[in-house]
Formats: C-alpha cells, sequence, structure tokens
C-alpha cells in the first residue's frame, strides 16, 4: 500500500477504534506527564492549546491543573479556513461546533508575541517533526501566524518514521508522546 495521507489517516484510525475510552484515558495521562516534564511546558506562561476530541490526546486535566499559573488559548473555527484564538477560563461558556469541539466564547485573542508555546494535535507526526493533521488545513494556516514553539503531542503509535508532507504543512519543533520527546534544538 502507498504511504499517502489519507491512507496514514484511515490507519491511524482503525488503530484508535480498538481502543477503550479508558485506554485512551491513561495514554493520554501518559503524554501529557511527559509533556509538562519538558523546560518549553515549565517556562511557558500563555499556551495556545486545543480542546481536544475523543480520540485526541486529552488536554482537558492541564487546563484544569494549570489555569490559575498559566494562561490558556483554545481555537475557533471561524469558517471553512480559519481558526481564531480565544482565552480559556474553567467556568466559560462553551459551544460545540460543526465538527464537534467544544469551544470558547467570548473575544478573539490576537496579540501572537505574548504566546510562549503553542500544543497542536495531529492524527500523525514523523521523527522528522512534520504533522499529519485532518486535512482541511485550519493549523498550518495558523500556525504560520504565530512564531512560539510547536509541540505536537500524540500517542506512541501515531508516532510515524515519514509521512509524505506538502509544502504548505508546518513541521513542529518538538513530537511528544508517552514514550520519548522528538526535538530539534533544545527546548
Amino acid at each position: 500500500m502507498k504511504l499517502t495521507k489519507e491512507n496514514i489517516r484511515k490507519e491511524i484510525s482503525v488503530i484508535k477504534k480498538k481502543l477503550t475510552s479508558d485506554e485512551l484515558k491513561f495514554q493520554s495521562d501518559e503524554v501529557i506527564s511527559v509533556l509538562e516534564a519538558t523546560d518549553t511546558f515549565c517556562k511557558a506562561r500563555n499556551i495556545i492549546i486545543y480542546n481536544s476530541l475523543p480520540d485526541e490526546v486529552h488536554t482537558d486535566s492541564i487546563l484544569k491543573r494549570y489555569a490559575g499559573d498559566k494562561r490558556f488559548f483554545l481555537p475557533v473555527v471561524v469558517d471553512n479556513t480559519t481558526l481564531a484564538i480565544r482565552e480559556y477560563a474553567p467556568d466559560m461558556s462553551f459551544s460545540t461546533s460543526n465538527l464537534g469541539i467544544k469551544e470558547p466564547q467570548g473575544e478573539n485573542f490576537t496579540d501572537w508575541k505574548k504566546i510562549d508555546l503553542i500544543i497542536v494535535p495531529g492524527v500523525a507526526f514523523d521523527r522528522q517533526l512534520n504533522r499529519l493533521g485532518r486535512g482541511k488545513g485550519y493549523y498550518d494556516r495558523f500556525l504560520k501566524q504565530v512564531k512560539a514553539p510547536k509541540i505536537g503531542i500524540c500517542f506512541e503509535f501515531q508516532l510515524l518514521d515519514k509521512i509524505p508532507i506538502d509544502e504548505h504543512d508546518i513541521p513542529m519543533d518538538m513530537v511528544v508522546t508517552e514514550n520519548e520527546i522528538i526535538c530539534d534544538g533544545i527546548y
């Protein structure tokens, strides 16, 4: 079988469907504990992070645990091509997007210079720090605007030796799984 983006998405989806929600939660906790040990995360104060879908590394624990110490910002799908960012607060109102993502209500945040870190989901990552998303390009377009370090988080089975990339794909500065950290430089 040819290694295409769509084939990788299908293969990862099959693996995820075999895991129970408890297994995904346990593995998520492991990934998050590795992320929390990185200097980049420890030093960051203003972090863009995603509100996880059920089959992604769960981010709810990190949002709750650090809500008083760090400022978090969550993406909101504006239209078919654009993400906006809004500040997270534990008691805020959320709406559910047509993609099934809980999105915060409120004002859009655009002061990108204040962002210290972006934690990025993906369908797959590779050892060259490339990312494969769900195919809409939201994150790639957004990541071009923000110069903060980008950490992709994923389960070990989502880390591949090589994924196909296109000219518009934005690489990560670090990829974190429950078993390892891959980075280009000191983070």
